[in-house]
């Protein structure tokens, strides 16, 4: 009885172990064994499956060459260094800064267009080419008239900087009020166009931090790699589910070398 008891013992593991098992070499130099234990016997099965897999040597990233693509091109370095879900976000953020950048300059555009077009209608000015002259529309909107400037000119002697109508450069505001108003358009409209130099350095400082996080990115994809070649051993268990209800138990071990 004793004897039979021992056989008992140890044919039992065996049988288990030959009805659901797997066994097999990864990619990266790991065996896995999976052993699942069920209650019904038409789950179980009658032979070892051994599965053996082509073995993909993995090379590490260099640090150097991670930040250089991170510095040109946002996120790039992450993904170099397989860290693309870090690196999106640094992708993301570069399309909105310069989405940012757009709209400052079409809304800063369009407020000055709007004063010179003001301009036009209540100072009686010519536009002509005298839009890259940014001098006259900042004068304008000091001064009621161009005789009004051109006599403080005259005070100071500063004959190089007068006006003269029969050029095109006359100017004589219908009131105080519209004067008023272009110039706090004109104003709103430079201020807007000159606050893209603060989107430009959000640019740069993009840049600097994701090929500066590139670097570590690399640096942790080494270390993983180093420390799966080092060798290792993991064990997990779960549970095995059939139409919503738990039919047995589940293990897995893996073993990496």
């Amino acid at each position: 009885m004793k004897f039979l008891r021992i056989i008992l013992m140890i044919l039992f593991p065996l049988t288990v172990f030959s009805q659901n098992s797997e066994f097999r070499l990864s990619e990266n130099n790991s065996i896995n064994f999976n052993l699942s234990l069920y209650k019904n016997d038409y789950k179980l099965y009658d032979s070892l499956e051994t599965k053996v897999e082509p073995n993909i040597k993995r090379t590490k990233k260099s640090p150097g060459l991670a930040f250089i693509y991170g510095l040109l091109i946002p996120g790039m370095g992450h993904v170099y260094a397989d860290r693309f879900e870090t690196g999106k976000y640094f992708m993301i953020s570069e399309a909105a800064i310069w989405l940012t950048y757009a709209a400052f300059s079409i809304y800063g555009n369009w407020l000055i267009d709007d004063a010179y077009d003001y301009a036009v209608l209540h100072a009686g000015i010519s536009l002509g080419d005298k839009d890259r002259d940014d001098n006259f529309f900042v004068d304008i909107a000091n001064y009621n008239s161009v005789d009004e400037y051109n006599d403080e000119k005259l005070r100071f002697g500063e004959y190089d900087k007068l006006y003269f109508p029969e050029l095109g450069y006359g100017f004589y505001w219908d009131s105080e009020e519209n004067r008023r108003i272009y110039r706090e358009d004109k104003i709103a409209g430079d201020r807007t166009l000159n606050d893209r130099l603060f989107v430009v350095g959000a640019v740069l400082i993009n840049h600097l931090i994701s090929g500066i996080s590139a670097v570590f990115a690399a640096n942790s994809y080494n270390d993983e790699l180093k420390k799966k070649s080092s060798g290792g051993f993991s064990l997990r268990a779960g549970v095995q589910k059939h139409f919503n209800k738990i039919d047995g138990i589940k293990l897995k071990f893996t073993k990496w070398f």
